[in-house]
C-alpha cells in the first residue's frame, strides 16, 4: 500500500479522457538516465567499498532526481475541469472558468486572475523555432497543398495551444461549477527527489574529504 501511495504521488494518474502534452524526447532521456544510473548503482554495490563509491552512488541518485524533475514529471494535462501545468517543482491548476486567454510563441501561457502562468514543457527558443520552420518548409513539398497550408510553421507548442484553446472554448459554453480561481502548489515529491539526494551527496563528499 505504501508503494502504491508513493507511486501515485510521484506519477499521478492522468484523468480519463484528458489530453496530455509533453515532449517524448525528454521522457526518453529521463528514463535513459534511470536505466544508466540503476546499472551503475548495481556495480557500485557489487564492487564499491570506499568513500569514492559512496560519493558516486549519491551522484547517481541525485541524477535520477534531476531526471525525474526535468524529464519525466513536466507535462500539461487538460480535462473537463481544468488545465494543469506540472512544472519542475510546482503545479498550476487553472479551472476553465478562470481562463482569460491562452497564448503560444516560445511557450504555452495561460492568463487567469490577472496573472500569466507558463508551462515548462514545450518551450522553444527563437533559433529552434526558425530551424523547425525551415524543416517544415522542406517537408511541405511532400504534402498536398491543403495539408501543407495547415501545418506551415507550426510547432508542438502551436499544436498544444490550438487544442487548449478549442477545449477552453468548448468549456466556456458549459455552466461553471466548482472553484474558479487558479491554484499554485509545491510539488513535494519533486522537491524531495532533488533535495534529499543533494543533501546525501554533500554528506558523502564531506566524509570523503575528511
Amino acid at each position: 500500500m505504501a508503494i502504491a501511495l508513493v507511486t501515485a504521488a510521484v506519477f499521478p494518474k492522468t484523468p480519463a479522457g484528458a489530453k496530455m502534452f509533453r515532449p517524448p524526447a525528454a521522457r526518453f532521456f529521463g528514463w535513459g538516465w534511470m536505466v544508466f544510473a540503476a546499472a551503475n548503482l548495481v556495480d557500485i554495490v557489487w564492487r564499491g567499498d570506499d568513500d569514492a563509491s559512496l560519493v558516486a552512488a549519491t551522484i547517481m541518485i541525485l541524477g535520477c532526481g534531476v531526471a525525474y524533475v526535468i524529464g519525466l514529471r513536466p507535462r500539461i494535462v487538460a480535462d473537463d475541469e481544468a488545465v494543469r501545468f506540472h512544472n519542475l517543482i510546482r503545479d498550476v491548476r487553472v479551472p476553465w472558468g478562470a481562463v482569460e486567454r491562452i497564448e503560444g510563441g516560445d511557450a504555452v501561457y495561460v492568463h487567469a486572475d490577472g496573472r500569466r502562468f507558463r508551462a515548462f514543457v514545450l518551450q522553444i527558443s527563437p533559433r529552434n523555432r526558425a530551424r523547425m520552420e525551415a524543416k517544415a518548409r522542406r517537408e511541405e513539398r511532400k504534402l498536398p497543398d491543403s495539408v501543407a497550408e495547415y501545418v506551415r510553421g507550426r510547432t508542438q507548442t502551436d499544436y498544444a495551444v490550438e487544442q487548449l484553446r478549442e477545449m477552453a472554448e468548448e468549456q466556456s459554453r458549459r455552466p461553471s461549477t466548482g472553484a474558479t480561481e487558479p491554484v499554485v502548489t509545491w510539488a513535494w515529491p519533486a522537491v524531495v527527489a532533488v533535495a534529499v539526494p543533494a543533501a546525501a551527496f554533500l554528506v558523502a563528499a564531506v566524509i570523503a574529504l575528511v
